[in-house]
């Protein structure tokens, strides 16, 4: 017990003034390490934000706004005259593009799937009124696609094209 009192003793007469020096030699230097550290953080964070802003106001491709009305139909009139060409190879083409651009249309609205016949498939009637004509379409584009002695006849061109511009009226492409 008296080995326990002495200790006790000797810590309390001891004279600490030296190890706080130290410790403030030590800790003094971490704490302004850190707090550079912090401003360099925050100038860096402030940069980024700034370069960000700068490329937004500037057009930068990462905000560019989707395009614009008049060229959904500018392309939209592309398609219609080579689907009103007496070439039936043409007509075909015509009607593979309009598919493709619903396609698009669609997977940019966020329809998931991996091609336009698993994204039909995924919209309710309800959400699109013209559901059914695009998948009329769509069947004469499978069979574009699918059979190579089908004939496309200006009739069958012209309705099928019909039917992806009423749903790009609809989806308010054009």
């Amino acid at each position: 017990m008296e080995k326990i009192l002495k200790f006790i003793t000797d810590i309390a007469n001891k004279d600490y003034s030296n190890i706080i020096f130290i410790w403030q030699a030590i800790v003094f230097p971490i704490c302004l390490v850190l707090l550079y550290g912090i401003f360099y953080s925050v100038s860096q964070t402030i940069k980024i934000f700034k370069k960000k802003h700068s490329e937004l106001l500037r057009g930068s491709k990462e905000f560019m706004p989707p395009p614009s009305r008049e060229k959904n139909v500018e392309e939209w009139a592309d398609i219609l005259i080579k689907s009103r060409s007496p070439d039936e190879n043409q007509r075909k083409f015509a009607l593979i593009a309009a598919d493709s651009l619903i396609d698009k249309i669609l997977a940019m609205a966020g329809y998931d799937g991996e091609n336009l016949g698993e994204r039909l498939k995924k919209i309710e009637s309800s959400d699109l009124d013209s559901l059914n004509d695009i998948w009329e379409a769509h069947k004469v584009r499978n069979r574009i696609a699918h059979e190579a002695d089908y004939r496309m006849s200006p009739e069958d061109s012209a309705a099928a094209i019909g039917r992806f511009e009423k749903a790009l009226r609809e989806l308010e492409y054009i």
